[in-house]
């Protein structure tokens, strides 16, 4: 009779640990049996990347749009011209490119025309110069209105050494631009090649007018009649400009 009720102890034991087991696991199921729906309009995670989004290297083919605008600059600036102090006036126009790059030409001339050699008649002659080229800027956007844009120009230009009287448009030219002694009005020209590095601060000041502040030098190459020397036109180039057009 003890040995029965020892086993009937035993069962029930089992039975009550089986059931405590039970009833811990229960809300466990109940969570994962019965999910609940999420709300409607319920918004996705913050964080959660859509389907179709792409955090990679710029696509050759499809990615985002490029934008495209264009402008127009008319500029002024400080430099060195022959060992005078000289204006220089500017001229831009160019395609942007995503609102950063800019590809175009650029033309500048002098405005000072330091006295030259006499000519061969011994009438007074003066310099000019002028030059011109391809034009590539890069603006670094920050959280300010105003952002710094890198630039390089690349180009030729010319100096030029005529009567200071003014031009004979009726005058010769020979081959290799040698002085004609039958019209002293005749100019004479040395061509040269130029770099230009810049760095400018810009502000947008509506979406159509920017305006901007420049530095930069120029660096020219094969100057070697009249006397001069690259020395004579390499110089600062300090000033300011205000450009029309689509940003």
């Amino acid at each position: 009779m003890m040995r029965i009720s020892r086993q009937i102890g035993a069962v029930g034991c089992a039975g009550a640990l089986l059931a405590a087991l039970l009833l811990r696991a229960a809300p466990s199921f109940a969570a994962h049996d019965s999910p609940v729906p999420a709300a409607a309009g319920t918004a996705p995670a913050a964080g959660v990347k859509g389907r179709d989004s792409y955090e990679g290297p710029p696509l050759l083919l499809g990615g985002k749009k490029l934008k495209i605008g264009a402008y127009a600059s008319l500029g002024g600036a400080y430099t060195r011209m022959i060992g005078q102090d000289s204006g220089l006036v500017s001229f831009e126009g160019a395609l942007l490119l995503d609102h950063r790059f800019s590809i175009g030409l650029a033309g500048y001339g002098f405005t000072r025309t330091p006295p030259g050699p006499r000519g061969f008649d011994g009438s007074r002659q003066q310099f000019g110069a002028g030059y011109a080229g391809l034009a590539l800027r890069y603006s670094v956007f920050g959280d300010l209105p105003v952002y710094g844009t890198f630039g390089l120009v690349l180009g030729a230009g010319a100096v030029n050494l005529h009567r200071a009287n003014g031009w004979d448009d009726q005058g010769n030219w020979q081959v290799g631009f040698e002085y004609d002694s039958n019209s002293s009005d005749v100019g004479r020209f040395d061509p040269f090649l130029f770099a230009q590095p810049e760095v400018a601060l810009n502000t947008n000041v509506t979406r159509w007018l920017r305006l901007g502040a420049t530095v930069g030098y120029r660096f020219t190459g094969g100057v070697n009649r009249f006397d001069l020397s690259e020395s004579d036109l390499n110089g600062i180039v300090a000033g300011g400009s205000l450009q029309v057009g689509w940003f």
